[in-house]
């Protein structure tokens, strides 16, 4: 039988997805399972676009539409991108709207990689970049950071992995796993250093609007930089609308015009009727959005609170997002791994989380807060049992 692709091949499966499966398994079979592991917020899409949504079948908006999105969307999308992110060049030909950020992500990395150029990923990462770059046919250079650093990446760590080959540097703020996010100083600092080399940044903010302890700043703000920055964001996280699959970015209008066409040989057009939700949800939504940054920002505090009495592990405050990145080290020793210590939780206790692995980076487990009060108690409960039975069995 003749190979399969080697890109393919390559490329690994999520994880999240196996331990989201295995979770669904276990309480199907009875079980009481507790996750945090979920992507996703837990809260009601905002009416206001579900009524749009419901519009535009009434009315017969069914078809197809322009490969990139309507019209209307991709204005929206500029006129955010100029007013709440400070990119002056963002305009309805320079947008690009597809199904979910990954998507946007996917198309921009087709339109830059060439065959031996190498991608910088900062970890801990979002468990897709991997294999997202290995898909576009470009090698992933994992780049680490540390508790000391906040888990963000240094200049001069940068500089060091900067060459020739380096086509792309993939920045996640606020970053999941770990909820970080990079100051209008620290990025300046970043840029000072990307603004010698010849290479794109493609900047993931699709938390954005989920920021809790400092203002959420764009790279592509920063006017070194700005003509070689992909801004992608979405509407997944801050609308409630993981579901609906809608993304967009903006950036140098020839990479737009390439990931455009990326895009028109691979699905067309996004979903039309989820076009015109998201429209409704940059129109009106807002109201929606500061409502769950509210209950997500109380969620966190309850879980750092519930965390901090569990022994032997510690808990990173997240600046953004709806993760907890749990340090989990001292329970692991030499015997076991983050995804061992997860799969115990799991299947011992019924809680499903992501260990580190999934994001490069062992030690580690990432906890989500979009999930109810009484959820976060029980897991955490749950999670102070392993500890100390680890702790028994060690003695």
């Amino acid at each position: 039988m003749r190979a399969l692709s080697g890109r393919v091949l390559a490329a690994s499966e999520s994880q999240t997805l196996a331990i989201a499966a295995r979770a669904k398994a276990l309480a199907r079979a009875g079980h009481d399972v507790v996750s945090l592991a979920v992507g996703e917020p837990d809260f009601p899409t905002p009416q206001c676009v579900c009524d749009a949504a419901v519009a535009a079948i009434a009315q017969g908006k069914t078809r197809y539409t322009e490969s990139s999105g309507i019209p209307e969307l991709r204005r929206a999308v500029a006129e955010k991108f100029r007013r709440e992110n400070q990119l002056p060049f963002a305009s309805e030909d320079s947008v690009l709207v597809s199904c979910g950020a990954k998507h946007s992500i996917m198309n921009a990395l087709h339109a830059i990689c060439n065959p031996g150029d190498r991608v910088i990923i900062v970890a801990p990462y979002w468990v897709s970049y991997p294999a997202m770059v290995t898909l576009a046919g470009a090698e992933p250079i994992v780049v680490e950071t540390t508790p000391e650093d906040g888990f963000r990446l240094c200049p001069d760590r940068l500089r060091q992995q900067l060459d020739e080959r380096v086509a792309c540097v993939i920045l996640n703020s606020p970053c999941n796993p770990t909820g970080a996010m990079y100051t209008r100083e620290q990025l300046d600092e970043l840029a000072a250093v990307l603004a010698e080399h010849d290479c794109y940044i493609i900047s993931d903010e699709i938390y954005e609007k989920l920021a809790y302890t400092t203002p959420h700043v764009s790279i592509g703000a920063i006017a070194s930089v700005a003509d070689r920055t992909i801004t992608v964001n979405g509407c997944s996280k801050a609308y409630a609308m993981t579901g609906w699959r809608i993304g967009f970015m903006t950036g140098p209008r020839a990479v737009i015009e390439q990931a455009a066409k990326v895009q028109s040989q691979d699905t067309s057009n996004p979903t039309t009727i989820a076009q015109y939700a998201a429209l409704a949800a940059l129109e009106c939504a807002e109201p929606d959005v500061a409502r769950m940054r509210e209950r997500f920002a109380e969620r966190g505090r309850l879980l750092l609170e519930l965390l901090a009495r569990v022994p032997l592990v510690r808990a990173y405050p997240p600046d953004g997002a709806f993760y907890v990145w749990l340090d989990v080290r001292p329970l692991l020793g030499d015997q076991m791994s983050s995804h061992q210590l997860a799969t115990r939780l799991l299947e011992e206790f019924f809680v499903a989380t992501v260990p580190g692995e999934a994001f490069g980076m062992n030690g580690y487990l990432r906890l989500s807060f979009a999930t109810s009060e009484d959820n976060l108690a029980r897991a955490v409960e749950r999670l102070r049992r392993l500890v100390e039975t680890i702790a028994a069995e060690k003695r």
